[in-house]
Parts: structure tokens; C-alpha cells; sequence
């Protein structure tokens, strides 16, 4: 009976014992699923989001770079970062961040009219970056003439502005407008790369050049971002204590905002226009 009540002692501390490697078991998986369904997206959003302030950080320098070969007319490549996304997690279930730079020659242009049949057309070639994140919302990047675009889910707007200027006479009634665009030219053939590694765009000072366009009668910009464009434009405008509706009227559509100067008013509209050329290449090496 002794034996009987030992063999029956023994075999219910074996099922217990497994009873608790079972629940051990599972609470070990319970909390491996809740942080893989709750903590670990919230932690690579975060790592997506500190990445998106990295590209923004990075487009700033490559303005900097570019500027300073502007400023310096030295035709010596130089090299800035940019990194196209982030890693996954190494200890849990997540996916990586990827992201794709081009430079896209035609991404800007501007039409100057004078009078029918005079017309001023001029295209520029830009840099854009477009993240392909998992958690976070997804970015766009524009270099485009000399200023930064970021565009997202809520909207576009200028993180740098371009160098656009207006001096206004009042006695004279004469509008002097300043502008001055940058002209990313492709250096090879391969225009474009994804991943998610860290990249250098090589960029180089070629040319200046220096327009004046006298009595101005309608200046348009094509760009996608026409909503911004709309907004900086008409407050640079009205800034100069031109106003609107009177001395000129501005409309836009989905890819162009178009001033139109009146004269009377307004006896000259002159835009004082400066192109500038920048070499660029995306992939590592520099083709001459």
C-alpha cells in the first residue's frame, strides 16, 4: 500500500512539474507576442522616425556643400551623405526600411512671358528622395533649385526656401524681381539607387549664368508642389508691398502657379535671373 501511495506521489509531482514547464512555456511566448505585436512596431517607428530626421539633416548639408561650391566657383568634386533607410531588429521579427534617390532632370521648370510670341522657357533638374518605410508614414525629399522640400501624408512644405527676392518702387512703380535656381546635371548614366544603406551624391560647381528678362508679363513654375509654391511666392510679393489683385494676380493649379503682372498699375515687372549648374552623381566613383 506504501508502494502503491509512492508511485502515485511520484507521478503527480511529474505531472505538475510539466504543468509548470508548460505555463512557463507559455508566459515566456505570451510576452514574446506582446512585445512582437505592441513594442516592437512602436520601436522601429521610432528608428524610421529618428531616420527621417537623419535625411532631413543630411538634404540640409548637401544644400551647405552646394552653396559653398557656389560661393567658392571651384570646380572640385565633393561628396555628401545620405542614408536610403534603416535596419531591422536583430533579436525579433521586423522589416527593414528601404528608400530610393534620383536625380530626375526635368523635376522643375519656369515660363516667362513678355508678350505673345516671347515667351522664356527653362527646365532644372532636381534630387529626390522617397522612403519606404514599414511603421512610419512615408517622406518625400526634394532638392529642387536650391531649396528643400519635405512632403508627406498631411502636406508639402519648405524646410529651406529658394533665393527669390522683390524690390518695389512705389514712385516709380516698378517691380524688380531676384532669382536664383540651381541646375542639378546627372554626371553618368545611372541617374537613381535603392536600399537601405548610406550613399554618397558627389556634386560639382560648373557654370553661372546671369539673365535679365525687363517687363515681365506672366511668370509661371511647374512643379508638383504647387500649393507651397502658391504661399511663398504671393508673400514675397506682398511683402514688397505689391498687392494682390491690383499690381498682379496669381493662380495655381495641381503642378503650376502662374503670376500675372498688371500693368497699370504697375509700369515694369523686371526679373533678374541667375542659373546655376551643379555636376551630380548618386553612385560611388566620379565619372569625368
Amino acid at each position: 500500500m506504501k508502494k502503491m501511495i509512492k508511485s502515485i506521489r511520484k507521478r503527480d509531482e511529474a505531472v505538475a512539474g510539466i504543468v509548470v514547464a508548460v505555463m512557463i512555456v507559455g508566459l515566456v511566448l505570451a510576452i514574446i507576442s506582446i512585445i512582437q505585436t505592441i513594442y516592437i512596431p512602436k520601436w522601429m517607428e521610432s528608428r524610421e522616425a529618428e531616420h527621417m530626421g537623419v535625411v532631413s539633416n543630411q538634404f540640409s548639408n548637401l544644400k551647405y556643400t552646394i552653396d559653398t561650391q557656389i560661393a567658392l566657383r571651384e570646380n572640385m568634386p565633393v561628396s555628401s551623405s545620405i542614408t536610403l533607410g534603416s535596419r531591422e531588429l536583430g533579436f525579433f521579427m521586423s522589416n527593414k526600411a528601404f528608400g530610393r534617390l534620383a536625380l530626375i532632370s526635368n523635376g522643375w521648370a519656369h515660363r516667362i512671358v513678355r508678350y505673345a510670341g516671347d515667351t522664356f522657357e527653362d527646365n532644372y533638374g532636381i534630387l529626390r528622395y522617397t522612403s519606404e518605410n514599414a511603421y512610419f508614414l512615408n517622406q518625400i525629399y526634394n532638392y529642387e533649385i536650391g531649396g528643400i522640400v519635405l512632403n508627406q501624408t498631411e502636406g508639402a512644405v519648405f524646410i529651406i526656401k529658394p533665393e527669390f527676392s522683390v524690390l518695389y518702387n512705389a514712385s516709380t512703380r516698378v517691380a524688380n524681381l531676384s532669382f536664383t535656381c540651381i541646375d542639378l546635371v546627372p554626371n553618368d548614366e545611372k541617374t537613381s539607387i535603392s536600399g537601405y544603406g548610406t550613399y554618397p551624391v558627389r556634386t560639382e560647381y560648373i557654370s553661372m549664368t546671369n539673365t535679365t528678362i525687363t517687363s515681365v508679363k506672366t511668370f509661371a513654375v511647374i512643379t508638383p508642389f504647387s500649393s507651397i509654391w502658391y504661399t511663398f511666392l504671393n508673400t514675397t510679393l506682398s511683402d514688397a508691398n505689391l498687392v494682390q489683385n491690383t499690381d498682379y494676380t496669381i493662380t495655381k493649379t495641381s503642378n503650376q502657379v502662374t503670376i500675372t503682372f498688371n500693368a497699370p498699375p504697375l509700369n515694369a515687372a523686371n526679373l533678374y535671373l541667375r542659373k546655376i549648374q551643379i555636376a551630380a552623381q548618386i553612385t560611388p566613383g566620379w565619372s569625368d
